[in-house]
């Protein structure tokens, strides 16, 4: 009997774990908010790349900006999310207040391969930064409007 009793305590505070580690990940995004914010966004509102976003971010995803004039792309797009924000977003289709995004901007090369065809990032031509703002904080700022702020 000690055995069962053992095993359905192991069980439950396992589940317990799980559920506050869950708990924690839909959270982050607003818990990191004021350190995450401070980073980020000066007194006046302009936003800056914050320099951990390669490796404290998440990676939202990537795309390629198709080249008018031929084959190929002419710029490919890496964007990072704040911890915990792709989380929240997945809970309830939002993102949440305070959640950062960092593309990369990247002008692509494109050339023959052997596998064809093939673009790739050649040149950083620079970041977009946007934050999520559901409570009007810089209204007088130009960057700010339309729930984020925004500047690149």
């Amino acid at each position: 009997m000690k055995t069962v009793n053992i095993v359905g305590i192991g069980i439950a505070g396992i589940s317990i774990a799980i559920a506050a580690a869950a708990h924690g990940q839909l959270n982050t995004a607003a818990s990191n908010n004021g350190s995450e914010a401070r980073n980020v966004v000066d007194a006046n509102g302009n936003l800056h790349v914050p320099d951990t976003y390669r490796t404290a971010y998440q990676s939202l995803g990537s795309w390629a900006v198709a080249d008018e004039h031929g084959q190929g792309s002419k710029e490919l797009h890496i964007v990072y999310a704040s911890p915990g924000t792709i989380t929240a977003y997945r809970g309830n289709g939002r993102f949440p207040d305070g959640a950062i995004l960092v593309k990369e901007v990247f002008h692509a090369a494109t050339g023959k391969m052997t596998t064809g065809t093939v673009s790739r990032a050649e040149m950083l031509k620079g970041w977009f930064v946007m934050m999520k703002d559901s409570t009007g904080r810089y209204a007088g700022n130009k960057l700010w409007g339309d729930g984020w702020g925004w500047s690149f």
